[in-house]
C-alpha cells in the first residue's frame, strides 16, 4: 500500500447545492475504496462584527440548525452508498478557504463539488478560492462537478504526463485509483503544436511515457495500462481525453502545476471544461 492510504480521513467541504451531494458521493466511494475514514465538513463565516453574546441570538441558532441540516443530508447520502461507513462530521466557523485549508493539513484527500459553468454561482473551487488551494495543499484536492449526463464516467483513469516529478505523483495516484476502481490508466503527454511537425515526436512520447509509468506497472501489475500522444493546447485537450473517464488526474508543483494548468485561464478553463473529476496532486505527495 502506499502512502495515500493512512488513517488520516478524505475530507469533503459539503453546501446546499447540487454539486456538494456528487461531492460527498465521490468522497465516500474513496473513503471506503481506501479503507479510511470520511469526514463531512460544513464551514460558516459569521460576521466580523459579532458581539459575544451574538451566538445566543435567534438568527444565530437558526444558522447553526441549518449547517447541521446540510451535514445531516450529507451523512444520509454517505451512509446510504456505503453503509457501515466510518462517518464524522464537524460544523466549523470561519471562512472557507481557511477552514479548508486547515483541515487538508490533515486529509488523506479534500474533495469539494463544482458547478458547472452554466450555473451563475460557483461552489467553493473555483474563482479566488480555488486558486487559494489548488497547488498550496500537501493532499491531493478533488474537485467533483455535476455530471451532465447525471452518471459518473465509466472509463479508465486519464493522468496527465510530462516527465516532471509533479507529474509522478499524479500517476502514482492514477495508478491506485484505478487499482481500487478495477479500470485502466490512460497516460496522456500533450505536446504543443509547434513539436507537430518533427517526425520523431510520436516515438520519442511514448518512449518518454513508457519510462515515466515503469515503475508503477511493476507495483500495479493488474492494472491495464495505455498511452496516448496528443497535439494542441494542454487544458482542452486533456479535458476532451478524459471525457468519460473515472476522474482526470494532473500534477501540480505548487506554482502552476501540469504545464500551468491549474492557474490563469488555462487552469480556469480546465476546471471548467471537465466533466469528471479533476484530482490534483502536489509534488511532494506520497506516491
Amino acid at each position: 500500500m502506499n502512502g495515500f492510504e493512512t488513517r488520516r480521513p478524505v475530507i469533503v467541504g459539503v453546501d446546499r447545492s447540487e454539486a456538494s451531494h456528487w461531492a460527498v458521493r465521490w468522497a465516500a466511494d474513496e473513503a471506503a475504496g481506501r479503507h479510511l475514514p470520511l469526514r463531512l465538513l460544513h464551514a460558516q463565516e459569521w460576521p466580523v462584527d459579532r458581539g459575544t453574546d451574538v451566538a445566543d441570538h435567534p438568527w444565530a441558532i437558526g444558522l447553526r440548525a441549518a449547517g447541521e441540516a446540510v451535514l445531516d443530508t450529507a451523512r444520509m447520502l454517505a451512509d446510504e452508498r456505503h453503509p457501515g461507513l466510518e462517518i464524522t462530521s464537524e460544523l466549523a466557523e470561519g471562512r472557507p478557504v481557511r477552514v479548508l485549508r486547515e483541515a487538508a493539513d490533515e486529509a488523506a484527500q479534500l474533495v469539494l463539488g463544482v458547478r458547472r459553468l452554466s450555473e451563475a454561482h460557483s461552489a467553493l473551487p473555483t474563482g479566488s478560492k480555488g486558486a487559494s488551494l489548488a497547488g498550496h495543499l500537501d493532499c491531493p484536492l478533488a474537485l467533483v462537478p455535476e455530471p451532465a449526463d447525471g452518471v459518473s464516467g465509466p472509463g479508465p483513469v486519464v493522468v496527465g504526463v510530462d516527465g516532471s516529478p509533479a507529474s509522478r505523483a499524479a500517476i502514482g495516484f492514477a495508478f491506485e485509483e484505478a487499482a481500487i476502481g478495477g479500470t485502466d490508466v490512460l497516460a496522456v503527454e500533450v505536446r504543443r503544436p509547434a513539436e507537430a511537425g518533427r517526425p520523431e515526436l510520436i516515438e520519442e512520447s511514448l518512449t518518454d511515457l513508457s519510462e515515466a509509468l515503469a515503475g508503477f506497472r511493476e507495483k500495479y501489475p493488474d492494472v491495464r495500462v495505455r498511452r496516448e500522444v496528443l497535439t494542441g493546447s494542454p487544458a482542452p485537450m486533456l479535458a476532451t481525453v478524459a471525457t468519460r473517464a473515472r476522474c482526470l488526474v494532473i500534477g501540480s508543483r505548487g506554482l502552476g502545476g501540469f504545464r500551468g494548468l491549474l492557474f490563469g485561464s488555462t487552469g480556469r478553463a480546465l476546471v471548467h471544461r471537465c466533466t469528471v473529476p479533476l484530482v490534483i496532486v502536489r509534488n511532494g505527495a506520497p506516491v
